[in-house]
């Protein structure tokens, strides 16, 4: 029988949501029959993705067909489905030998998935959020907009950062180009939403979840600022090190879809995203395309989309302001040129040497001037959220010039952290091992070509993690301490 193939909605939809898509499919000769459409609670302050990942488990277990746990299945997946998916496949840290979810599923799409959260989440858990997103059906989760969903939503958020290093950042890829790891693709509308909802648009997303934090390219950068950094193995490392991208990983790029928004892409699916869809279901298959041919009619078809995502808002465009009307007017109206390079999101959590989350810190990143002085770079400044829960973790979204990438514009960061007390501060140590404390200048990182020297930390429409480490100890450093003295007797 034909492989199934599942849908999951996003967070305060419905399954009913996908019923345009499942027409269009059905119109490429995909059977209806086989598509099971999943209908899930998320207007709930109580319930969380993982409870709604292990609803999907059970659904799995009462199905006719998906009962069995070596039925392979295919899945789409729009918006927050794709936190659910994920959080299903990473069966609770199950090591990848033995985790049959992933080798039952053969192909995942997502559709604007909502992979690192999206800006809206935090904004949802007001009073004017509910009335706009809550459940508007008396009863005992009236008005409720899902605090815990969109906890995990929420833009750096410490559930994304423990579920990539999961599935995302782990010594193997869950997404590889072998046959127990299942294939993948992404598809994002390239323009925000318009009318009345456009108040809600931020620069560089699809309305509701930004081009930068959809895709599964993942890096992680560790900057260790400590006295003496060491491994887990305990020997000396580099100060900063990042990670390599997997020799067999999966190559997952965005495909942008031209004329769609976050609810348009389903609500109104473009034919030519459908057929390749429904390509893409076939992929690997006897009669079906190959991954690299199918990836690069994607990209071709992607090429007409592009060109409204690369246009450069301006260094005011993180607020309702003229500037920002302007842009998104013109983003509307307009194809407009490649002016930058695209946007990137670097994920930021500070901690010291215990583990512990610092609350209180800065990043500047500077380049030189024309006068050889380094200055604030405010040409890829945009946006910084803190988490709510946890200001420790903080999400980054930038703008990236032209020539960036490439590792050639001189970039420096600077890091500051503060304790709040004069008791005990933060020490950090420079490439020079220059301490750092709370009367002291911040520490600088030459960030030009970071790591491993294959170029610039910087890569369009990606996601980033950095770690930083810093030494928390009371002062002063250099002799007894304000903190704990021996008493005189």
């Amino acid at each position: 029988m034909p492989r199934p193939l599942v849908l999951i909605h996003g967070y305060s939809a419905e399954g009913i949501d996908f019923r345009p898509l499942k027409d269009a499919l059905a119109a490429k000769r995909i059977d209806p029959e086989t598509i099971n459409i999943c209908n899930y609670i998320s207007l709930n302050n109580e319930v969380t993705i993982k409870d709604i990942a292990e609803g999907l488990e059970r659904a799995f277990r009462v199905h006719p067909v998906l009962c069995d746990d070596h039925q392979d299945f295919d899945a789409i997946v729009h918006s927050t489905g794709m936190l659910v998916l994920r959080s299903w496949l990473t069966n609770n840290g199950t090591p990848l030998d033995q985790n049959r979810r992933l080798a039952r599923l053969k192909h995942l799409v997502g559709l604007a998935p909502a992979t690192w959260g999206s800006p809206q989440a935090h904004k949802g858990r007001t009073w004017l959020g509910a009335l706009v997103k809550g459940n508007k059906h008396v009863g005992p989760d009236f008005l409720n907009a899902g605090d815990q969903v969109l906890d995990g939503l929420e833009l750096a958020s410490k559930f994304l950062w423990d579920l990539a290093h999961r599935d995302l950042l782990g010594p193997r890829p869950y997404y590889d180009k072998g046959p127990e790891t299942p294939y993948v693709t992404v598809f994002i509308g390239n323009q925000p939403y318009e009318g009345l909802a456009s108040v809600a648009n931020d620069p560089g997303t699809d309305g509701t979840v930004r081009w930068a934090g959809c895709g599964l390219n993942t890096r992680k950068i560790t900057i260790d600022l400590t006295r003496a950094p060491v491994g887990t193995d305990g020997q000396a490392v580099a100060r900063a090190t990042i990670s390599s991208w997997a020799d067999n990983r999966l190559d997952i790029p965005l495909i942008p879809v031209d004329g769609r928004n976050h609810g348009s892409l389903i609500s109104e699916p473009e034919d030519g995203m459908v057929q390749l869809v429904a390509d893409f279901l076939k992929v690997g298959e006897d009669g079906g395309e190959t991954h690299e041919a199918w990836l690069a009619r994607a990209n071709e078809y992607g090429n007409r989309g592009r060109g409204p995502m690369l246009i450069n808002p301006g260094a005011g465009a993180a607020g309702v302001s003229a500037e920002f009307k302007k842009f998104f007017g013109h983003l509307i109206g307009h194809s407009g040129d490649a002016v930058m390079e695209g946007w990137q999101q670097f994920v930021v959590h500070a901690r010291d040497e215990r583990g512990d989350g610092i609350q209180d810190y800065m990043i500047e990143v500077l380049t030189r001037g024309e006068d050889g002085q380094w200055i604030p770079f405010t040409d890829m400044y945009t946006d910084v959220h803190a988490y709510g829960a946890d200001a420790s973790y903080r999400c980054f979204h930038v703008r990236l010039p032209q020539g960036l990438a490439a590792g050639t514009v001189p970039l420096k960061a600077r890091i500051h952290a503060s304790t709040g007390t004069p008791i005990v501060a933060y020490q950090g140590y420079s490439a020079e091992a220059k301490d750092v404390t709370q009367s002291s200048e911040a520490v600088e990182l030459d960030i030009t070509n970071l790591g491993d020297g294959q170029g610039s930390l910087f890569f369009p429409f990606t996601t980033t993690l950095i770690e930083i480490v810093l030494n928390r100890e009371p002062l002063p450093f250099d002799k007894e301490s304000e903190l704990l003295k021996f008493m005189s007797v």
